[in-house]
């Protein structure tokens, strides 16, 4: 009779009973079953990886390692060399000189480890030479405060008390009593004279016999003013001190008559600084007492023109100056702000190349226009601050000369007399007034090489002037204006920019023959025509120096 196993209840044939493959075959199965269920074990003897659990450990790798684990000596604490650097007091400076203060069993530090204090002790608190308690209004109560030798504040400037000082350091006159000897001016005048001496509401008196003295009853600023048939002479003195101040007056009246802009504060300074407001016709009478010399200037709204000098001599007389304001709108200026502007150096900073101010001649209206700053040299040395030309051209046009010839150059030219002998009277009077003399280079003509040098407050521009470079002229002419630099203000219309595009004249000789004059075509090129062609004209004028430019 077949029996079965313990663990498995596998299948156990009698030695009597016939194999059964059936009973083969679920053994099998049985086996198979738990076999499943058991690990295998790899090449190595090893469990695979797979058939472990998943395990909480630190792997061996990190021991001892950065971002790892510590590890222990043999004396079962972590190495000096894995601990951090640590901020502590080694116990061997506990109670140690330069060390650390221990504690006592009651918690404080033993005395002998405790410094020599300078204090006051407690038992000195308001006892008698010890120190004086404060009370709840932290102040020290009377009881410990000796009898004191003062003046009480209420005594302070009253009656019975005593004096206060004012604001200078000084009694105020109100609590000063009659002195012995008071202070004095002494002042002396022409005899005859009537002297008054004056300050606040006390006014002094007296005839002169050559001198006047005042006794003066108080401190302050006095003055002085002495009058004698029709004439006055006046003066501060500044009173401080109980001693005599001396003065003399001298009859002297002069006017300084200065032109500036309406509402602007004028002051003269010299040997008495006079000081007035301008009215609305633009000038102001400065009364003059004193001679000597006077540095005038005008200021207004947080601008300041420039100072002018002037020497007062004499008395009766009136003596002018101007003290101009500089505007940044060209337009706004007149010509003799222009030019003051342009003397001082100031013209490129308040204004810039292309700027432009209108003038009237023989009733046409034309625009001058800025075309360089500093270029041209002045006749008596230095440079002109400002060179204007005209925008555009004149409405009529003239011949450069009657007879078709170059011979003489510029200055030969019929241009050129009627340019100095009748233009420049036609110009306004403002303008004639400032305008200087520059020195002009230009060929003597028929094509001769020669460069003449020659002053001259109008002229016409030379080619390399406006274009920079040569093309028919002989060359050595001057430098290119800024202006002129900008390609379309070479193209200029007549009528002062109301007509046509027109044709204008240079004052450079056309170096490849004796009939011709250059120019600049009606496109703004480089050009020549006969000298008895009609052209425009285009003046230049140098201020400080205002030059044409005429049409053909």
């Amino acid at each position: 009779m077949a029996t079965y196993t313990k663990n498995y209840n596998l299948i156990k044939p009698a030695p009597e009973d016939f194999g059964d493959v059936a009973d083969l075959n679920a053994n099998a199965d049985k086996v198979d079953e738990v076999l499943k269920k058991k690990a295998d074990l790899d090449a190595g003897g090893k469990l695979p990886a797979e058939q472990l659990p998943t395990l909480s450990y630190i792997p061996t790798s990190e021991k001892g390692k950065a971002g790892g684990v510590a590890s222990l000596g043999q004396d079962g604490k972590v190495p000096a060399g894995q601990l951090p650097s640590l901020d502590y007091i080694p116990n061997n400076q506990k109670g140690q000189p330069d060390g650390v203060a221990s504690l006592g069993s009651d918690g404080k530090v033993p005395s002998g480890q405790l410094p020599s204090l300078d204090y006051i002790p407690t038992a000195q608190k308001g006892a008698a030479n010890g120190v004086a308690t404060l009370d709840g209004n932290r102040k020290v109560p009377a009881a410990q405060i000796p009898a004191l030798d003062y003046i009480p504040t209420s005594q302070k400037g009253a009656a019975g008390g005593v004096a206060t000082l004012g604001a200078d350091g000084k009694i105020p006159e109100s609590q000063l009593g009659a002195v012995g000897v008071p202070p004095q001016i002494i002042v002396t005048v022409p005899s005859g004279s009537a002297v008054t001496c004056k300050s606040g509401s006390k006014t002094l008196s007296a005839t002169s016999t050559g001198t006047v003295t005042f006794a003066l009853p108080a401190y302050g600023t006095w003055t002085v003013t002495a009058t004698l048939n029709g004439q006055t002479a006046t003066e501060n003195i500044v009173v401080d001190d109980v001693k005599q101040y001396r003065l003399s007056l001298a009859y002297f009246s002069a006017t300084l008559r200065v032109t500036s802009e309406s509402g602007a504060t004028v002051t003269a300074t010299g040997p008495k600084t006079v000081s007035g407001t301008v009215p609305s016709n633009g000038v102001l009478d400065l009364k003059i007492t004193a001679p000597g010399t006077y540095a005038v200037s005008a200021s207004k709204s947080g601008e300041k023109t420039e100072t002018v000098s002037v020497q007062i001599t004499n008395s009766g007389q009136t003596y002018t100056a101007e003290c101009l304001f500089f505007n940044k709108v060209l337009a706004n200026n007149t010509w003799a702000q222009i030019s003051k502007a342009s003397a001082a150096g100031k013209a490129s900073t308040l204004w810039k190349v292309g700027d432009e101010k209108n003038i009237s001649v023989n009733g046409e209206t034309l625009t001058l226009v800025i075309v360089g700053f500093g270029h041209d040299d002045l006749a008596g040395g230095g440079k002109a601050g400002i060179t204007f030309g005209l925008k555009h051209l004149m409405k009529d046009t003239r011949q450069m000369n009657s007879s078709n010839t170059n011979s003489g150059g510029f200055t030969g030219s019929a241009m050129y007399s009627w340019l100095q002998n009748t233009l420049l009277k036609q110009l306004p009077s403002d303008l004639q007034s400032v305008l200087k003399s520059v020195n002009k280079k230009t060929s003597a003509g028929s094509a001769s090489s020669t460069i003449n040098t020659n002053a001259m407050k109008l002229f016409l521009f030379s080619e390399q002037e406006i274009f920079g470079s040569k093309t028919y002229s002989t060359g050595n002419e001057g430098a290119q204006y800024p202006y002129f630099a900008t390609a379309g203000n070479r193209i200029k219309h007549l009528a002062n920019g109301t007509g046509s595009a027109n044709w204008w004249w240079e004052r450079s000789p056309y170096a490849s023959g004796s009939n011709y004059f250059c120019g600049v075509s009606s496109n703004g090129n480089a050009s020549y025509s006969g000298a008895f062609a009609s052209a425009s004209v285009f003046n230049l004028l140098s201020i400080v120096n205002p030059g044409p430019l005429w049409p053909r």
